[in-house]
């Protein structure tokens, strides 16, 4: 009889902790909304402060980026400073989709206090799908890095389909972004970064609904314009496809 009800108190307690974990998670599918004073007031003068103080941070093409939302920013990822590098030229507020290993550490709080809300990544993350789908159409601006982590070989790796996706269903402008030098931010003195924004770019499903070609296709597309804008050396699996497009517009010229 004890065994019993010993047994039941341990499974009571079980769903509870259940219970709690999952309303956790769900509390985190729902990003803060950084107040905008502090992003004017101690964000961003703080994030300059620190740009100017320690890194040679260069800007391209900014008049690519909207001045309102929604949009999307899809950029490669080298290092934990590009989330603060990023929204160097995008103003307003922004929100990011992170990896859901981040929010497990020590400054888990910290992330989704900046806007960030997770993904599980290898697999449909409906939750934050529609997380972000809400978003866009709240007129707000995604900052997603589609190869899903930073790359330990500083080289482009292939994006998740997550972003076509997202950038098919909600049908809103894509802004590719390269960055390099942001791996040895904050590791060398005036290290040189480079962030690179490119033309927009929008996305229409053919027809009533969304096929896994048009999202394979527009991750692609995305992830080759990056490659573009990148230096030879960080363009990993998209090297040789940029090195034949190239080619090819250097053809149509001479012809």
């Amino acid at each position: 009889m004890k065994q019993d009800m010993s047994a039941d108190t341990a499974g009571a307690e079980k769903s509870v902790k259940a219970a709690q974990s999952q309303k956790h998670q769900k509390n985190l599918y729902e990003p803060y909304p950084t107040p905008r004073i502090i992003w004017k007031l101690i964000l961003r003068p703080l994030g300059w402060t620190i740009i100017f103080l320690t890194m040679h941070l260069r800007l391209r093409n900014r008049y690519n980026v909207p001045r309102r939302g929604p949009y999307i920013v899809a950029a490669n990822h080298l290092s934990w400073t590009d989330v603060l590098l990023i929204p160097a030229a995008i103003p307003g507020n922004i929100f990011y989709m992170a990896k859901e290993e981040a929010f497990c550490g020590k400054l888990g709080w910290l992330i989704h206090f900046l806007g960030a809300f997770p993904v599980k990544r290898g697999e449909a993350d409906r939750q934050a799908m529609r997380t972000a789908d809400n978003l866009l159409k709240k007129n707000k601006v995604l900052v997603m890095f589609p190869e899903g982590t930073r790359s330990k070989t500083c080289t482009l790796a292939k994006g998740y389909a997550g972003l076509g996706m997202i950038a098919l269903r909600s049908g809103v402008p894509v802004i590719p972004v390269a960055v390099w030098g942001s791996e040895h931010a904050l590791k060398k003195f005036r290290a040189q970064v480079t962030i690179c924004y490119g033309e927009p770019v929008v996305f229409k499903p053919k027809g009533a609904k969304v096929t896994r070609e048009e999202i394979e296709s527009a991750t692609e597309e995305v992830m080759r314009r990056i490659a573009a804008m990148l230096p030879a050396r960080y363009r990993g699996v998209y090297g040789e496809a940029v090195q034949v497009a190239e080619q090819n517009q250097v053809q149509q010229k001479q012809n």
